[in-house]
């Protein structure tokens, strides 16, 4: 269960977009929701840099005040004014305030290799030790909160390290309920000897990779049941590029949030760059919830043989 949900704004309509999913987060689980402005004045020569920063921080207040105020009644709603470096505030509150989720609105219209590279946000990704949730602009506002049914999908590829998403899934489902879908892409594979071949050999193969995969799923969900109890969740297989399939599925089936763990252990420009979460980023239609291999809560164990 949440407690305390980090929202970082910078006084744009754009980052803003963060807050419909952080109050319905904080009000359906009971957490406090906690607004972050970070705000730095550029030296000028001549000019008394204190005063500047002192009206900076006080513009800074009233402004988080006054969304403060536009959510009051929905719960515990704090402020903060950081003075220094954007990511730098959002990770030491974080720490400090003990917040066990980030919910932030990426700004940039043309995927992850611009939109995050040598940004605030890229900043977080790479450090931060608890779950970010990413909302673009044109994402809908009021996915989460509407009376419709809730799901969530947790893309799947065999591997423990992508099951690591499961516990940050679970955490989500218990919070404000929902049904949970696990899936795995089948990417097009196998191996092309000529146009003559290739048809002959996709044919065969496809049934038994999908086999294989909804195999897999059960399992996971076996697993799911005896560990957490409750309504099993349901499986997916579809064949497509993953990010491409995904995003389908996510149209498909009504999806509210993506859950997934990145990938890669070496920095966030081939940790994401040209990856799944990027497409989805750049063409996705629902938001995302990261969880960054560093922070993982640890892939499901399976049953205990006792």
């Amino acid at each position: 269960m949440y407690q305390t949900i980090l929202v970082p704004l910078d006084g744009s309509d754009l980052a803003e977009r963060a807050l419909p999913y952080a109050e319905t987060l904080a009000w359906a689980s009971g957490a406090r929701l906690l607004l972050l402005r970070a705000v730095q004045v550029p030296a000028v020569p001549g000019r008394d840099p204190l005063r500047a920063q002192t009206r900076a921080v006080q513009a800074a207040e009233r402004y988080l005040a006054a969304v403060a105020a536009r959510l009051a009644g929905r719960g515990i709603v704090e402020t903060a004014v950081f003075y220094g470096d954007a990511a730098q505030a959002i990770l030491e509150e974080a720490a400090l305030r003990k917040a066990d989720l980030i919910v932030m609105a990426t700004h940039g219209r043309s995927g992850l290799g611009q939109l995050l590279y040598g940004s605030v946000a890229k900043a977080v990704l790479a450090r931060s030790p608890v779950p970010v949730l990413l909302v673009r602009a044109w994402h809908e506002a009021t996915a989460l909160s509407s009376g419709e049914p809730r799901r969530f999908l947790v893309p799947l590829d065999g591997s423990s390290f992508a099951e690591a998403a499961l516990p940050v899934a679970h955490d989500l489902v218990a919070s404000i309920g929902g049904e949970l879908l696990l899936f795995q892409a089948l990417p097009p594979t196998g191996p092309y000897v000529g146009e003559a071949l290739a048809a002959p050999l996709t044919e065969w193969a496809a049934p038994v990779a999908e086999a294989h995969a909804l195999a897999y799923l059960h399992q996971v969900r076996a697993r799911w049941v005896e560990r957490y109890g409750g309504a099993p969740p349901a499986v997916i297989v579809r064949a497509g590029p993953p990010a491409e399939a995904i995003d389908a599925a996510c149209r498909e089936f009504s999806v509210a949030l993506v859950v997934m763990a990145t990938h890669g252990r070496t920095g966030l420009a081939r940790l994401l760059l040209g990856s799944v979460a990027d497409g989805l980023l750049r063409r996705g239609s629902v938001p995302l919830l990261l969880v960054r291999p560093s922070g993982l809560c640890g892939a499901m164990p399976p049953p205990d043989p006792s």
